[in-house]
Formats: structure tokens, sequence, C-alpha cells
């Protein structure tokens, strides 16, 4: 039996689909909350393909030892994913101490692999167009990035200590059917307003949620990899003008052709930061955004998990792309 906390989310559905698929036994954890709506749709998917479901919460242990009974290997992926209109405290409770709370559930389980997901966002943003490795930390990370680093630490401290057979996976910006996060950018591409800086030569990583699926089995799988941690990316970063050609290409668009100065980018990102604080909700777009669209590359290096691994992704840009594109149609959400 496989648990995977997560499941209902936009990467967990796609690996519990995976493993099922395999004919392997799934268990997923699910919160007594969600935090995105599609994930009641995605229980709904991953129950009807025969996934077993138990409830609990990471922020109780106690909740936590019925769903790691009888399990050889955990995928965790339970977390607030990406950065939202929370409070740091929230994203310290369920991303560092609900990983501390479900390491502590596990070590009275015959755990054969524990497969912690993580984030590229605990090292930070690149600069001069340098990729980070697995051990390049930069100054500067939100509360999101900080919380996610605190969990790492945490599953490192466990094999340490208890000799728990953990591996670590950071994945990058990952994209997909399911991804509502990602769907404001498709929307605004195929209107021909999604603004292009510095004529898209900046980089960026932008990962297909299958080719993550392949690499996060894959460190499963290897035995030599405990205590271990790996950058997946799509296994090459992209410039920000060819995922937005591509996209507009896919969806039968003109390409994007607004091409406002960097000033101006950042002040329509403040206008924004400041009308979602009064709403309370996350800026869709922000100065940060506009910097790292410009000038700031954001790329991570994934040799590590080439070498190792034998990770070599599958899907290209544009198939991953079009299938996300048919996904939103499908859903009449594009």
């Amino acid at each position: 039996m496989v648990l995977v906390t997560g499941g209902t989310g936009f990467i967990g559905s796609h690996l519990v689909e995976k493993l099922l698929s395999e004919g392997r036994p799934v268990r997923v954890l699910v919160p007594p909350k969600f935090f995105e709506p599609i994930e009641v749709e995605n229980l709904k998917i991953i129950e009807e393909r025969g996934a077993e479901i138990v409830r609990g919460d990471l922020r109780d242990k106690n909740s936590l030892l019925p769903a790691v009974e009888n399990v050889n290997a955990i995928f965790h992926l339970g977390a607030i994913s990406r950065p939202m209109a929370i409070s740091p405290q929230v994203y310290w409770d369920i991303n560092s101490t609900g990983t501390k709370n479900l390491l502590e559930a596990s070590r009275g389980a015959d755990i054969k692999k524990f497969v912690h997901i993580s984030t590229v966002s605990v090292l930070g943003d690149s600069h001069g167009g340098r990729a980070l490795k697995e051990d390049d930390y930069q100054s500067g990370l939100g509360s999101y990035g900080i919380s996610k680093l605190a969990a790492e630490h945490l599953a490192l401290e466990f094999r340490q200590k208890y000799h728990l057979p953990v591996v670590i996976v950071r994945p990058c910006l990952i994209y997909g059917p399911r991804c509502l996060p990602r769907l404001i950018m498709f929307k605004y591409v195929k209107k021909g307003l999604f603004p292009i800086f510095n004529g898209g030569k900046a980089r960026m990583e932008f990962c297909y949620v299958k080719n993550l699926i392949q690499g996060i089995l894959l460190a499963e799988k290897n035995e030599d990899v405990l205590g271990e941690v790996f950058n997946l990316t799509d296994g090459q970063s992209y410039r920000i003008g060819e995922i937005l050609t591509t996209m507009a290409e896919e969806l039968n668009a003109h390409p994007p052709f607004l091409r406002p100065p960097v000033w101006a980018g950042k002040l329509a990102g403040l206008g924004m930061e400041v009308a979602s604080k009064v709403l309370g909700v996350y800026p869709p777009f922000s100065r940060t955004a506009a910097d790292w669209m410009s000038r700031t590359e954001s790329v991570y290096d994934c040799t590590k998990a080439k070498e190792i691994l034998g990770y070599e992704p599958s899907y290209s840009l544009r198939e991953g792309v079009r299938e996300t594109i048919e996904w939103y149609k499908e859903k009449g959400l594009l």
C-alpha cells in the first residue's frame, strides 16, 4: 500500500492516477479543509478510480496514524504549495509542523521509501543566468520558501537520526491539466494581452506535470538515493517569449504583441498589489513578476536527477501546452 498526502491537489492527483494505472494500491490522505476548489472534483476522480480515502490533518499527528498503517511507501505532497494570501503561521503549521507530524507517525511504520516533495523555491531566485544546483542557496526567501526549507531540514534530520528512508524532490514551476493557477496565463495569451518585457529574453522553468511525475517515481524506485535531494525541471529552461509563442500557436491566437516598458509593468504590479491587499487575495500580477519577466532568470539545474535517476522528460513544451489547453477547453475554462 502506498500513501499519498496532497493526493487531491494538482500534482498529487496526477501521481495517484499514475500509481493506480501501475496496479499499485493507493491510500490518499484527505484534509479537513481544501485550499483549492478543484480538489473536490479531484477527490471524486481518484476515488472513482480506486483510491482508498482516509481523513486526517497534518497538524494533528494522532489523526495520521491510521493513514500510515500498513503502507510501505509515502509520497508527501500535502502542503500549501504556492504563495497565497495567508499568514506565515499557516504556512508554517501545515508545511513545516505538518511534515514533522507525518515523519513522526512514519517512524512506527515499515516504510521502504519516504518521498518528500519540496520546491526549488527553497533555493531562492537565480541571478545572471546561473542555474542553481541543489545546494546553491540564495537569500530573500518568502514565507512559503522558508516553511518548505524547514520541512526539508526536518526530513533530512529524520533520515540521519532515525534512518527513515527519505529522498527529497524539488519541482519547479509546474503546469498541466487541473492547474488552475496557470489558467490566467493561457487566457491572457489567447486574448493577446499577456505582456512581454525585454523581448521575452528572460529564462524560466516551466515543467509539464507528467514529466514531474516521471521524476518522482524514479526517485521512489531508486534504492541508492536515500538522503539525496533532486531538482526536477523539464530538463531545460525556456525563454519566456518561447513559452508565450508556443501557447499562442496552440491556441490559434496572434503571437503576443504587447511590449510595455518594465517601469509600466512594475507600476501595474504595484496597483494590483494594493488592490489585492484591500480585497484579501494574492495578487495575480506584481512588481516581482514584472522583474523576473524582464531580467531575472529563474533557472535551476536538474543534471543530478538526469545522471543519478536517469530522468529524461518524455513530453516536449508543445505537447504539454497542447494537453493543458485541451483540458481547459474540455472544462469550458478557455
